[in-house]
């Protein structure tokens, strides 16, 4: 098998692993609550994993440009990860609040690594045009664990119990990133120099990093925001978890078409224009979401919602390889504009959900989230075009 199918096919087991636990802490609020976890404990919990994961993916991705290690780095946060599921395992049976906030730090540590490292090795496998769909189909990937996982996690913990079946997981994810380290050990990766990318590497590019990352965070707190308490809206509207796991699988399911389709899309149209288009279309859908009582109506405009909004992963770093040509900040830059950008404002989005869930309900920060997607709409004007390389 060439570089490229093992790099396709072991870093989109990788995203698929990842994005299955992107969800599993707006999961387990539904459950925390009934514990009678504060809302506040939530809120901390929910926006320290967003921080921690964030602030983390541009050191990691320093770390990986300077030595290469893409495939040791991506096992060691799959493992952080899995520690962090058992941690939230044992929550179930002593409900100590502080443990939720240790399981929350733990994860967030674990998910700061995939994203600027399975990005790069496409980017750099691939190279150059084939970049942006190469991040689709990975991407495709990402978004079907994303989906699967609201169902899968409510019937494990329906009939397995909380210990047990995150017990299991845990198992399941250590397991399943030592096939994903041995797949990716021996892909020939070509972007580290064995240096720190220097200032002067950096600085030429903060003319379309710096506002594209203040974009990304503002709606990174719109996304993240959703996707941490929908579950919670869902089940207080429908008075059922399963209902509640299938509606978010539907939804979810979208983008696993969703991200080749914008992938191929960046590639022929470009970075910017996509994300205008998901940007503008995930806000506009997800004012009929919100407006429309219908239950039939409100999964149609959830799940064309989740398809342009979790289709991030070829638009954002298929766009930052079209602009960005020096290969030696390449995953610094993924982490900045990932991380920095999306994580961090996600980080917001979780924190304020929680700090206000207790004041205006989980419908009324739904319309808070809402107020964030106008604005980072407005904000793409502030996007430049990329400058020719000198």
């Amino acid at each position: 098998m060439d570089d490229k199918k093992r790099a396709l096919i072991f870093t989109g087991i990788g995203h698929f692993l990842n994005d299955s636990y992107l969800v599993l802490i707006s999961i387990l609020i539904v459950y925390y609550l009934k514990m009678n976890i504060s809302p506040l404990i939530i809120a901390i919990s929910t926006g320290l994993y967003s921080i921690i994961s964030g602030l983390l993916s541009e050191p990691i991705g320093e770390v990986a440009d300077r030595h290469g290690f893409y495939a040791e780095l991506m096992l060691l946060g799959f493992l952080i990860m899995a520690a962090a599921i058992a941690d939230f395992a044992f929550t179930f049976v002593y409900p100590n609040p502080w443990l939720i906030v240790a399981g929350s730090a733990i994860l967030g540590l674990g998910a700061s690594f995939y994203h600027p490292l399975g990005g790069t090795i496409l980017q750099t496998v691939y190279k150059g045009e084939g970049a942006p769909t190469a991040l689709g189909i990975n991407g495709s990937l990402g978004s079907l664990g994303r989906a699967i996982a609201p169902t899968l996690l409510v019937l494990i913990l329906g009939s397995l119990g909380g210990l047990r079946g995150l017990a299991a997981l845990a198992v399941y994810t250590a397991m399943l990133s030592i096939v994903i380290y041995l797949g990716l050990k021996n892909v020939n990766y070509q972007p580290h120099t064995g240096a720190r990318a220097s200032p002067a590497q950096i600085k030429r590019y903060l003319y379309f990093v710096l506002p594209l990352a203040l974009v990304v965070f503002v709606r990174g707190v719109f996304f993240t925001g959703v996707l941490t308490y929908a579950p919670t809206l869902m089940v207080q509207l429908y008075k059922s978890k399963t209902l509640m796991g299938v509606m978010l699988t539907i939804s979810y399911g979208l983008a696993v078409g969703g991200q080749p389709y914008f992938g191929s899309l960046t590639q022929r149209v470009g970075g910017k224009n996509v994300l205008v288009i998901t940007t503008v279309g995930a806000t506009a859908a997800f004012l009929a979401f919100l407006l429309i009582k219908n239950i039939i109506a409100q999964a149609a405009f959830f799940a064309i919602y989740s398809f342009f909004a979790y289709s991030g992963f070829p638009n954002l770093l298929g766009y930052v390889s079209q602009v960005i040509h020096d290969r030696s900040a390449l995953t610094r830059v993924n982490g900045i504009i990932w991380g920095w950008g999306g994580t961090l404002g996600g980080a917001l989005g979780s924190f304020l959900g929680g700090y206000l869930l207790s004041d205006i309900g989980a419908f009324g920060i739904m319309w808070v989230f809402f107020a964030f997607g106008i604005a980072s709409s407005f904000m793409l004007l502030s996007l430049p075009k990329p400058r020719s390389e000198q």
